[in-house]
């Protein structure tokens, strides 16, 4: 199986990280909107990104920022320690 960078990320999660997720527009709109809908428990916090026409949403659920990417696997994934 290969992983990608995005997998390896995850593969060293230790429950201190924030993930910061780079998405368009329309993708992050649809992620919201999902997490709006499904009434998910976990903090989100969203903010413009210095690249134009992208947004990126920070959290610290692991399980969401997982489903986003699978959702969407072009996106970059950031993972912040805390």
């Amino acid at each position: 199986m290969i992983m990608d960078n995005n997998e390896k990320a995850f593969e060293s999660y230790t429950g201190t990280e924030v993930f910061q997720i780079l998405l368009d527009g329309n993708s992050s709109r649809s992620v919201l909107d999902d997490w709006l809908e499904r009434n998910i428990q976990s903090d989100l916090k969203v903010r413009r990104a210095k690249m134009p026409g992208h947004v990126v949403i920070e959290t610290g659920d692991v399980l969401f920022a997982r489903n986003v990417l699978i959702w969407n696997p072009s996106c970059k994934v950031n993972i912040k320690k805390i």
